[in-house]
This record gives structure tokens, C-alpha cells and sequence, in this order.
């Protein structure tokens, strides 16, 4: 379990975010807000609405209705370039979305490579703050290394690299122990807790709910596309959030 202090002005809040495909109401009304240096676990069923969810946020989808706010002033989001660029947001997905064929520091900075006058490369400015980025996370991988021939964990470890080198403030991470050995879990639960200590914010989506205690500040319960509950990480069990999860669904938000 861990504590925070939640500031008066929220990193990001959503207010009223509502999106449907069809006669499927994905997200219903859902509002919540997200602080600096705080770890959001998001847990729910199947079919909840936590991916479309992040979808909204990351600007993979666009909302039907609702607001965001980020840092007090009210934003659109309409793709994921503006997502990331603009709001600060990386999203961490479950295959990772790297080039195994690439060295590390190429997938760092893959789309938003350093050049001279947008035709020369400058491979050693980028080497160098690869480097950098990985020894501040304590990491033994070097950058010249091939992103194919490391461990899940390490290449967790990568895509948390670009996020943190390129001064995201919001990471997402969708199920970041799942593909990963058992000995290498608490390797990833250590990155999160070091982004926190780096001044970020993380969500964590995982069915892992062992991991979710670990890190999380708060757990938002989803269920029918709504928040069902918000829960303070405060002597919570695996059993207490089985019945948050799976408990009498027709109680509605909170």
C-alpha cells in the first residue's frame, strides 16, 4: 500500500465522458480526477469500459460527450498526437508496440527522432540521453542493445524510457506484469513506484490484483461503462476488491 497527497488542481480531470458504438454505451458518464505523483489502479469485469476508457484519454477514440481538464484548463483530446504532445500522456500497451529488430535507443526516440536541420540524424546526442534516461531508472541494459534480445521486464523498462525522456506526466500501462515472468514482476512494480518518485502520474490496468495493491493509491472499480466506486488503497485485500469488482452490479456509480 502506498500514500499520497492529493494538491488542490488535479493533473487531469474528465468530467461527464460518455462515448457508445452503436446500441453499446462503452463509457457512461464517467468523471474522475487524476493528481500529480499518484498511481491509479483500474480494475473491473470484462466488457467494464477501462479500455475504451483509455482510449478516450489516449486519443485512440473521441468522446461522444464530456470534458477534460488538464491542469485546470479545459482541452480537447482528438488524437494521440495530442494526447502525448500536448497533455503529456504515453500510453504503455500490453505488446509494447516495439520494434524488436531496433536497438533500444532507436525505440525511444522511433517518431520523434533529433536531427540537424530535419535531415541529419544526431545518433549520439540520442545515444547519450538514452543512456542517461536508463541509468536514472538503475537499468544494467545498454542502449545499444537490441530491443529482441531482452527480457519482458526490460522491455517494460524501454517504453517507460521514452515516457520518462520525453517529459510525459501522465503514463498509462495496460497489464504491464502480464506477459512476464513471475520473477520479473516486481522489477515492473519497482518502475512504477520510481515514475511516482520521478513526479509522474500512472494508471495501471491489470486482472493482476496483487499488483494493483502494491502500487495503487486509489482503485477506480468499473463496471457497465460506469465507475462503480473509487477506493483509498488503505488496508484493502484481494478479497475486499474481488467483491468491489464482483459484487451486486446493479448499485450504479459512485
Amino acid at each position: 500500500m502506498t500514500t499520497h497527497v492529493q494538491t488542490a488542481t488535479p493533473l487531469l480531470s474528465v468530467r461527464g465522458l460518455s462515448k457508445s458504438f452503436g446500441n453499446v454505451q462503452a463509457v457512461d458518464n464517467v468523471s474522475l480526477d487524476i493528481f500529480p505523483k499518484e498511481v491509479i489502479g483500474l480494475v473491473g469485469d470484462n466488457g467494464a469500459g477501462k479500455s475504451t476508457f483509455l482510449s478516450l484519454l489516449s486519443g485512440y477514440n473521441i468522446k461522444d460527450s464530456g470534458q477534460f481538464f488538464f491542469r485546470g484548463k479545459e482541452v480537447e483530446v482528438t488524437s494521440p498526437r495530442t494526447s502525448r504532445r500536448e497533455l503529456g500522456i504515453e500510453m504503455i500497451y500490453q505488446n509494447l508496440s516495439l520494434a524488436p529488430d531496433l536497438t533500444v535507443w532507436e525505440n525511444i526516440f522511433l517518431g520523434e527522432e533529433l536531427a540537424r536541420w530535419r535531415l541529419f540524424m544526431r545518433r549520439r546526442d540520442m545515444i547519450a540521453q538514452a543512456e542517461r534516461v536508463l541509468r536514472q531508472l538503475n537499468s544494467k541494459v545498454s542502449a545499444n542493445d537490441f530491443v529482441g534480445n531482452l527480457s519482458g521486464g526490460e522491455q517494460q523498462l524501454v517504453a517507460i524510457s521514452r515516457a520518462l525522456l520525453f517529459e510525459r506526466d501522465l503514463i498509462i500501462m495496460d497489464e504491464p506484469t502480464a506477459a512476464i515472468s513471475l520473477a520479473k514482476v516486481r522489477d515492473v512494480l519497482d518502475l512504477i513506484l520510481s515514475l511516482k518518485q520521478h513526479g509522474k502520474s500512472v494508471i495501471i490496468v491489470s486482472h493482476r490484483l496483487e499488483d494493483i495493491l502494491t502500487v495503487a493509491d486509489r482503485i477506480v472499480v468499473f463496471a457497465r461503462g460506469r465507475i462503480r466506486e473509487i477506493l483509498e488503497n488503505k488496508d484493502l485485500t484481494i478479497e475486499s476488491l474481488v467483491r468491489a469488482i464482483f459484487g451486486d452490479l446493479e448499485g450504479g456509480a459512485k
